[in-house]
């Protein structure tokens, strides 16, 4: 039978956490969300533009969501974008990662109005000279689907206890339609309450 000495098990120990914390720097520095996409302007307006900031920001959306995501960035072309950034280059990501986190948003995508065909290099925006003024446009996006529902089942603990076997109380299924881009919803709910022996019916709203 195999045995571990103290001092093995303090050097394996040792490569445990050596590897432990070269994973956790490896991560950070390669495997953290990207809050901000430069993009040229034609790219940022179909869903493979957008799905390309949802993957460097590791958000999953679905295909639907994309798609209407890209209509509303073409949508706004000709009208003021969600912000516009008026700040010193090495300050510009920082500036939309706040106004991400302002809005709630999941991540934002940045074109340079002046030259719509070119895709924003974030780096070489950092490295402009120090009196250059940047003027680009953001446009913040949010995965929240049109539409959620819910089913949801309420135990009846105490017949539960008392019977030996899982008895249920209530059982409800709702469906809600965002009405905002933060992801706000509002629906309906119903079900029915077996303990009472009653339908239920009703309004849900989600924040």
């Amino acid at each position: 039978m195999f045995s571990l000495t103290k001092r093995h098990a303090v050097i394996l120990l040792g490569v445990v956490l050596l590897v432990v914390v070269a994973g956790w720097v490896l991560y950070q520095n390669y495997y953290q969300p990207q809050t901000v996409t430069g993009e040229s302007q034609q790219q940022a307006e179909t869903p493979a533009g957008v799905g390309q900031s949802a993957d460097n920001a590791r958000v999953k959306m679905l295909e639907s969501q994309l798609a209407e995501a890209a209509l509303q960035i073409a949508e706004l072309k000709n009208k003021p974008p969600d912000t516009i950034i008026q700040t010193v280059p090495v300050e510009v990501e920082k500036v939309v990662i706040k106004e991400v986190e302002k809005r709630g948003a999941n991540f934002a995508i940045v074109t340079d109005p002046a030259n719509p065909d070119k895709t924003v290099d974030l780096t070489e925006v950092a490295s402009m000279p120090e009196g250059t003024t940047v003027n680009l446009n953001q446009y913040n996006v949010y995965a929240y689907r049109k539409v959620i529902r819910g089913f949801n089942i309420i135990p009846d603990w105490s017949e539960s206890v008392k019977k030996a076997s899982p008895r249920i109380q209530e059982l409800t299924f709702d469906a809600s339609r965002r009405i905002t881009k933060d992801g706000k919803y509002l629906g309906g709910v119903v079900g029915y309450d077996f303990k009472h022996d009653e339908a239920k019916a009703g309004i849900r709203y989600s924040f």
